[in-house]
């Protein structure tokens, strides 16, 4: 049997299926939180910089590549145990393949849910950035009057 064959009905058939049902990966609600997790993180990184006010928003792209890796993380963590389940005969090497085959496949797939998702991080972050501000304004304020 060949394993590019095996590995092509892995992707497309049952495994596939499953992980669009079982773990409706890409739910609104799971989404949301990654927006939500990316804009945050955003922020850790650069905490000073915002409350120093010299702070300029991230790029599309730097945010997609933020969105990228939190689904990216996800991904291998819930997919993982999917393949493990319903492929037990797959070595450690060959289950690694089809997890990067996979992901290949619905990120491809989700191009439109993967830009929504990154615009809803830009609009959080924006959202968190102006009210931390604000915040930081006040606290300025109250303390050199």
């Amino acid at each position: 049997m060949n394993n590019d064959t095996n590995s092509t009905d892995i992707s497309e058939g049952i495994l596939g299926n499953q992980i669009v049902k079982y773990f409706a990966y890409f739910e609104e609600s799971s989404l949301k939180g990654i927006a939500k997790k990316c804009s945050r993180l955003m922020i850790n990184e650069n905490f000073g910089v915002i409350c120093s006010e010299d702070y300029a928003e991230p790029s599309f792209e730097e945010m997609e590549e933020l969105v990228l890796e939190e689904l990216h993380g996800n991904f291998d963590e819930k997919v993982a145990a999917a393949i493990a389940r319903t492929c037990p005969n797959l070595d450690d090497e060959q289950a690694d393949v089809e997890l990067i085959r996979l992901e290949k496949l619905y990120i491809r797939e989700h191009e439109e849910q993967i830009r929504a998702t990154t615009h809803a991080a830009i609009k959080d972050l924006k959202t968190r950035v102006k009210n931390l501000q604000k915040e930081v304004k006040a606290l300025r304020r109250k303390y050199t009057v």
